[in-house]
């Protein structure tokens, strides 16, 4: 194969080849998405490197020298050579992606499910994961939604497949900065030193996210307690928990992996409460059957299978101890 003569830079002759076709270097700029400073240059390096110019200015615009003229031709041609090659290369026919819609609680959502959607996407990128959350509970059978997180009691309608996702227990958390000694070596005796921060959503939707049930369950004397603000957001009243505002009752699924973090901690040993409400993975019978969905559904459970038995490193700070579960008013909703 013989020796090739050096060749101006391919972007100098393209910058060239667009030049002399619109007959501007603004058009050519515009074309090219660069300044016309750049297109200026480029051409000014191309007459360098070939030794005369290669446009005059006109009163119409640019106009090709003799030298322009005779070197467009093999140019252009050169281009056409190129485009001609690429379009003899097999075209890779692009994986259609596989669009995933979840429904779920705002609170869950940012709180448990989106750390583990990311994991999921590294393990099935092509997978394409949106996530509608609403305090509403979504038809499945007439809406784009492929898999709902749903939270309440068993007893879902026939033409739904629902896998139990985990169990729910309460229980007090609060920032470490708060505490003046080791988590989980206070006794509720202690609960007269913090400010409790209330949930307004226990007045309807989750009557036992009350301190007042909850102490009552436990078999405290309330009086003397220190009720603090009240907050219709479960992500606000976590924050005000995380900022040391006060006490705060967790849900155990909300306040995993901040526990984890440290972020905040469990005051008090052995004295969660189950409660009667869980969280189950819900889907059509006829959409289950789906790999896309199967696929996800079968890594939730398994993350949820793996940090309730401590196999992520987990644990409960809390304790499990036995009890009867706190009783709610919720419905299976999202």
């Amino acid at each position: 194969m013989r020796k090739r003569k050096q060749l101006p830079p391919l972007k100098a002759l393209k910058v060239f080849e667009v030049s002399a076709r619109l007959g501007s270097f603004g058009r050519a700029a515009q074309e090219l998405c660069v300044t016309q400073t750049a297109v200026s240059h480029q051409v000014k390096m191309l007459e360098e490197f070939i030794g005369g110019l290669l446009f005059e200015r006109a009163p119409s615009g640019l106009v090709l020298t003799r030298l322009g003229q005779t070197i467009l031709p093999g140019i252009v041609a050169g281009f056409e050579h190129f485009e001609a090659a690429m379009a003899l290369l097999p075209r890779p026919q692009p994986r259609p992606a596989e669009t995933l819609v979840i429904s779920a609680l705002p609170s869950f959502t940012q709180e448990w499910l989106m750390p583990r959607l990311e994991a999921f996407r590294g393990h099935r990128p092509e997978i394409d994961v949106m996530v509608l959350t609403d305090y509403k509970m979504v038809d499945l059978a007439n809406s784009e939604v492929d898999i709902a997180i749903r939270f309440g009691r068993a007893g879902f309608a026939s033409d739904l497949r629902a896998d139990l996702l985990a169990t729910e227990r309460v229980f007090p958390v609060c920032s470490p900065s708060i505490l003046d000694q080791p988590a989980g070596s206070l006794g509720l005796q202690d609960l007269s030193r913090f400010t409790l921060l209330n949930s307004s959503q226990r007045m309807v939707h989750e009557p036992w996210m009350s301190w007042e049930l909850w102490l009552e369950e436990a078999g405290f004397d309330s009086s003397g307690i220190h009720s603090g603000p009240c907050f219709s957001d479960p992500l606000l009243i976590l924050r005000a928990a995380v900022a040391g505002r006060g006490l705060v009752l967790g849900r155990s699924m909300l306040v995993r992996d901040h526990l984890r973090a440290g972020r905040l901690v469990a005051p008090f040993k052995d004295w969660s409460k189950p409660i009667m409400s869980s969280y189950f993975v819900v889907s059509t019978v006829e959409k289950s059957k789906l790999p896309k969905i199967a696929a996800l559904r079968e890594f939730l459970l398994d993350c949820a299978q793996r940090e309730a038995a401590g196999a992520d490193g987990s644990s409960n700070p809390a304790g499990a101890p036995a009890g009867r579960p706190l009783e709610d008013l919720s419905l299976a909703g999202d």
